[in-house]
């Protein structure tokens, strides 16, 4: 009985000795290296469908480096752009301090043609920390392209500008603004103060022929009606646009809407020129 539990007794004894030998090794200084501190990475990066937002996303909460629990600024980030036509006049930064995301809000200049490429990284090795104070390496990046968003944004014909129809009915300036959602809004001014409104919704497409471009708007206030076209943008000084669109439901008895291949100025029977010139507005 005492001998058959003999081989048991020893299993345990060299067990105890195996763990008794690692406990003095660790003790003796041979115990595993401390975690090496590693600082914020990026990880996202979005942008708006008008090229005007940029959200950058980080592995942790960041800080402006080299103070305590301050958010980031324009100092500790360098945004660029390259390529393409438009190009960035400047940027803001809104973020609070230790939170993962940033949101950039850029300033452009010239006709964005989707070939411009963003980039952002940080601003110096000490500019961007976790909350050990770990800095962001300086080799972090991150790059997203702008979007060729044609006729998003906000537009004003005036004066000359105005077609010959808009001037023969009186009206004085012409507003139009398309969002990156796909609505937009139409208003129409006469000296003596008349106002019009319309809004609806559009679609936009790059078409086969060079520089022309459709568009179709679908009218829902004051009435529902649909309104086809055409129109062509300009990187200028200030980004001009030639535009000219005729309403085709409910169908206006003599009008044909304007395509491509026909050009500029081919909308049936209106007795004189429908082809308006738009300047785009400045970013707010």
């Amino acid at each position: 009985m005492n001998f058959s539990r003999k081989p048991i007794q020893i299993l345990f004894s060299l067990i105890s000795v195996l763990i008794l030998v690692f406990s003095c090794n660790k003790k003796d200084g041979t115990i595993d290296p401390p975690p090496i501190k590693t600082g914020p990475e990026f990880t996202t990066i979005k942008i708006s469908g008008d090229n005007k937002q940029v959200s950058v996303g980080f592995t942790e909460g960041v800080y402006k480096g080299g103070f305590l629990n301050k958010p980031l600024s324009t100092g500790e980030l360098m945004v660029s752009l390259q390529g393409g036509q438009a190009l960035l006049d400047s940027f803001n930064i809104a973020h609070v301090a230790g939170d993962t995301l940033v949101h950039i809000r850029l300033f452009t200049s010239g006709l964005a043609t989707g070939e411009e490429q963003l980039k952002i990284s940080p601003a110096n090795a000490t500019a961007i920390v976790n909350s050990l104070a770990v800095p962001m390496k300086l080799a972090e990046q991150l790059t997203i392209n702008l979007a060729d968003i044609g006729i998003i944004g906000s537009w004003v014909s005036t004066g000359e500008n105005l077609s010959p129809v808009f001037q023969q009915f009186g009206f004085d300036s012409v507003f139009m603004q398309f969002r990156a959602d796909g609505s937009y809004t139409f208003e129409s001014f006469t000296p003596g103060g008349i106002h019009n409104t319309l809004s609806g919704t559009f679609q936009q497409s790059v078409s086969g022929v060079a520089g022309i471009r459709n568009i179709t708007l679908s009218q829902v206030s004051p009435v529902a009606s649909t309104i086809s076209g055409i129109f062509s943008l300009y990187n200028e000084e200030i980004i001009r646009m030639v535009y000219e669109t005729v309403q085709t439901d409910p169908i206006v008895s003599g009008l044909t809407p304007p395509t491509p291949e026909s050009g500029f100025g081919t909308t049936g029977l209106l007795g004189s020129d429908n082809t308006q010139v738009f300047l785009k507005v400045a970013a707010d």
